[in-house]
């Protein structure tokens, strides 16, 4: 079965053509007001919120699938089955007291508390595994060349740049800096390259497009290589 869109990305893509279309009915009017500018840099950090709402609902759409389509313990993705209880058991609380005063009771008592919750997934006694999406978006959904990679770790793709650029042929990290770059300078230091026009902004919007298209591709890939079937990927995903 071939790779087909998820919703996330059809949604994305649907949002950068209705965006395209509305400047292009404004530019000429802002151009002559002499207002061009301004213009194209508040679509540019429009387009770029877009971006993080495909990253935050494409997501929690894996979330789902893999909530959904009941995926026994063995098929989880070690990276993705250590963050889930390390964050539900709240692990890192329990470390930090016992980094700071050496501590074994309460530590010792969570990791054997997450012990046997694993030993009941197993079993199938404790049911399947049922995850939460803003645990593994806490803190990591904006779209940035730092946030992008911690997040997919802790989804189980451990290295999300070489699966992004494979699918695309694309240098993903760097394509992405480029592009948040444009977006920070914008947003926070109002700050619009010299020269910037419509065909710039174009051109920009549609490398986002592309790096939409190859992660999207890419991560089904991974996925469906792994953990879940290409007809379960469909089936929730798109």
């Amino acid at each position: 079965m071939s790779y087909h869109r998820s919703k996330a990305r059809k949604e994305f893509e649907e949002q950068l053509k209705l965006a395209v279309a509305e400047l292009s009915l404004l530019y000429k009017f802002a151009h002559k007001k002499g207002a061009s500018s301004r213009l194209l840099g508040a679509y540019y950090v429009f387009a770029y919120s877009q971006l993080e709402v495909y990253i935050k609902t494409f997501v929690e759409d894996v979330i789902n699938t893999f909530n959904q389509s009941e995926v026994h313990i063995d098929k989880w993705p070690d990276m993705m089955l250590g963050y889930l209880l390390h964050k539900t058991e709240n692990l890192g609380a329990d470390y930090r007291r016992y980094s700071l005063d050496e501590d074994e009771g309460a530590i010792s008592k969570k990791v054997a508390l997450a012990a046997r919750k694993i030993k009941l997934w197993a079993s199938g006694e404790g049911g399947f595994i049922t995850a939460e999406s803003s645990d593994f978006l806490d803190k990591k959904k904006y779209p940035s060349p730092k946030n992008i990679p911690q997040l997919f770790k802790r989804l189980g793709v451990e290295k999300i740049w070489q699966v992004i650029g494979r699918a695309g042929n694309i240098n993903s990290e760097l394509l992405l800096k480029s592009l948040n770059d444009l977006r920070t300078g914008i947003a926070h230091e109002g700050e619009i390259p010299q020269g910037f026009s419509f065909a710039d902004l174009k051109d920009r919007l549609e490398q986002m497009r592309k790096f939409v298209a190859a992660l999207d591709r890419g991560v089904a890939g991974h996925y469906c290589s792994g953990p879940l079937l290409r007809s379960t990927w469909n089936q929730w995903m798109t």
